[in-house]
C-alpha cells in the first residue's frame, strides 16, 4: 500500500480543500475502497483541517487591540510581532498543502508500520473438529478443505514472505493460487510438500499407520522429514504412502516403506469414486480395509468413541460408501458384510 498513500494524502487532501476534480473523486474512491485502513488518513486530515479553521476565525489583532483599550499606556514599550504559530502558516495555502502532505504522510506510515507490527508473526489456526469439515481460503487465495479432526497453521502475513508455508496435522485438500516465485510448502509430521499451484491432497494423521499425498494437478515435490537430501516428484493421480515405523520414532533417520502408485476410481454400483478425496464430496468410501483401520476414521467422521477389543472383529475388512448415513446406520449396514454386535451409550459405541 506504501506506494500509493502519497496519492490518497494529495487526493484527501484536494477534496477538503474543495478543490477535487469529479475524475480525481473517482479516484479516490477507487483507492479508498481498495485500501479500506486510509480512512484513518481522512480523519485525520479532517482534525488538522479544522484546527487550522478555528484558529483563523480568532482575530488575533482585534484582540490586541482591545487589550490596549483596557490597559492603555502601560503596553506602549511593548513590540507587537505577528505571532508564526503552525496555524497561521496554514493561512497560506501552497505552505498549508506542504505541511499537511507532510504530517498526514509521516502518520500514514506510522499506521502503516504499526498494521505491519501487529500482523507480523501473527499465527493462525484453523481447526476442524470430529464430525466437521471445513473449507477456508488463505490469504494468497488458495483453498483448503479441511477433513474431520485436523489442523492447518499458517502465518497471517504469509503474503509478504519468500516462501508460503503452512503447517498441517490430519487432512486437507489443497487448490494452491498460482505463484512462480514464491512456491507453497505444506508441512506434516512426516513429510514436506512444496508445490507452485496445484491440487493435491495430504493425510497424516498422529496414530495413523501410514501419511499419504495424491495429486491431482500439476507436479509437487515431497521430502522426507530427517532425509531432505531424497526428493520425490509426483506426477497426476499419483500418490505416495510412507508407512509409520512408530517403533524407531526417536530417530529422524529411521527406516520406512516408500510406496508409490497410481490411483484408481471404486467401481460401486453405477458410481465410480476416488477414494483419496472422496471426503471433499461429504462421502465416505473404504476399500477392503481392516475394522481396525476404519474405525479412528469412524470416530473422525462421526464424532464417536468406539471401544473394540475382539481381535477377530478387528481383522473383519469392508469395502463400501457412506453418504448420508449415521453411524447407527453405517453399522447396520456394515453388519449384513460381518457379523458383528454393538451397543451405544451416549457418545460411546462397544462392538463385540
Amino acid at each position: 500500500m506504501v506506494m500509493h498513500e502519497k496519492r490518497i494524502v494529495e487526493l484527501l487532501t484536494r477534496k477538503i480543500a474543495g478543490e477535487a476534480t469529479p475524475e480525481e473523486l473517482g479516484e479516490l474512491s477507487y483507492l479508498l475502497s481498495k485500501y479500506p485502513d486510509a480512512v484513518y488518513y481522512e480523519a485525520l486530515l479532517d482534525q488538522v483541517w479544522d484546527l487550522g479553521k478555528r484558529d483563523e476565525s480568532e482575530d488575533v489583532q482585534q484582540a490586541f487591540e482591545k487589550h490596549k483599550l483596557k490597559y492603555k499606556t502601560e503596553l506602549e514599550f511593548v513590540e507587537v510581532r505577528e505571532e508564526r504559530s503552525l496555524f497561521s502558516i496554514l493561512k497560506k495555502p501552497i505552505i498549508a498543502y506542504a505541511m499537511l502532505i507532510c504530517i498526514l504522510i509521516s502518520a500514514s506510515l506510522y499506521f502503516f508500520n504499526f498494521r505491519q507490527f501487529k500482523q507480523k508473526d501473527v499465527r493462525v489456526d484453523i481447526i476442524a473438529g470430529k464430525g466437521i469439515r471445513k473449507e477456508v481460503k488463505l490469504p494468497d487465495g488458495t483453498l483448503v478443505r479441511l477433513n474431520s479432526d485436523s489442523k492447518l497453521s499458517y502465518d497471517l502475513d504469509m503474503q509478504s514472505q519468500e516462501q508460503r508455508n503452512v503447517v498441517l496435522t490430519g487432512e486437507a485438500f489443497f487448490k494452491v493460487a498460482h505463484d512462480k516465485k514464491r512456491p507453497f510448502i505444506v508441512k506434516t509430521n512426516e513429510v514436506a510438500i512444496k508445490v507452485l499451484g496445484t491440487e493435491f491432497n495430504v493425510r497424516d494423521y498422529p496414530g495413523d499407520k501410514e501419511s499419504e499425498t495424491t495429486l491431482m494437478q500439476g507436479s509437487i515435490e515431497l521430502t522426507i522429514n530427517g532425509r531432505t537430501e531424497q526428493k520425490f516428484i509426483l506426477k497426476p493421480s499419483e500418490k505416495l504412502a510412507l508407512v509409520k515405523d512408530d517403533s524407531k520414532k526417536v530417530d529422524v533417520n529411521h527406516s520406512s516403506v516408500l510406496m508409490i502408485d497410481n490411483i484408481s476410481p471404486l467401481k460401486l454400483g453405477n458410481e465410480e469414486y476416488i477414494e483419496e478425496i472422496s471426503w471433499t464430496e461429504n462421502k465416505f468410501v473404504f476399500q477392503n480395509e481392516t475394522m481396525e483401520d476404519l474405525i479412528p476414521r469412524l470416530e473422525r467422521w462421526y464424532n464417536v468413541k468406539i471401544v473394540l477389543n475382539d481381535p477377530l472383529i478387528r481383522s473383519f475388512r469392508f469395502t463400501g460408501v457412506f453418504v448420508d448415513e449415521n453411524i447407527l446406520q453405517a453399522l447396520e449396514a456394515m453388519q449384513l458384510i460381518k457379523s458383528f454386535n454393538y451397543e451405544q451409550k451416549e457418545n460411546e459405541i462397544r462392538i463385540y
